[in-house]
């Protein structure tokens, strides 16, 4: 058998008191050691402060999330506006340009001398520069306008000027004549020898 005894300790007191109890025997001297002090005790937090905190953050993000979608997405519709935009501005530029050529063209520019008054000349003159030579003669008279010979169907529908700046139908000029023209003589044909 050993030779140590139970020891009776009650542990309230030792508690209360913040001491280690002396053992029962007589013989061996008190030790300075003690326990620790239990921690204070704090106030508990509530659970639901904290679940209120995390739906908080968690509403935060998604309010965020939200936010960029909707900037996204406006992005996204103000540049697919803008697309169509651009493509109605390339038809309107298309068709302007067209117009353009139409009205450059030199059916168009002849119509439009004719109704100011400008007449053709039948003969016209040049200056060779590098001898100072006339080629052709100054004093010929000046011809009749002639219509063009080869009606040109995309002007049908632009106006002419007329002698007062004003521009006027084109149907309201005088027509030409749609017969056809029969060739007379041999055809032209280049030398092949």
């Amino acid at each position: 058998m050993s030779g140590i005894a139970p020891a009776r300790i009650d542990l309230r007191r030792l508690i209360a008191d913040g001491r280690q109890p002396a053992p029962e025997r007589g013989g061996e001297p008190e030790r300075h050691l003690r326990p620790a002090p239990l921690p204070a005790k704090r106030r508990a937090r509530s659970p639901l402060a904290a679940a209120l905190v995390a739906v908080g953050i968690v509403l935060a993000i998604l309010a965020a999330q939200l936010g960029l979608s909707i900037t996204v997405s406006q992005g996204a519709y103000e540049m697919r506006a803008l697309e169509i935009e651009q493509r109605d501005l390339g038809r309107v530029q298309r068709v302007l340009s067209q117009n353009v050529d139409k009205l450059s063209s030199p059916q168009n520019l002849a119509d439009n001398a004719a109704k100011l008054g400008m007449v053709q000349n039948a003969s016209p003159a040049a200056l060779r520069l590098s001898d100072g030579a006339i080629m052709g003669s100054f004093e010929t008279k000046a011809s009749e306008v002639e219509p063009n010979l080869v009606p040109n169907s995309t002007l049908a529908s632009m106006p002419v000027v007329d002698t007062e700046g004003l521009l006027v139908p084109r149907a309201a000029t005088a027509t030409v004549d749609q017969t056809p023209v029969r060739w007379k003589g041999a055809l032209p044909a280049p030398d092949t020898h």
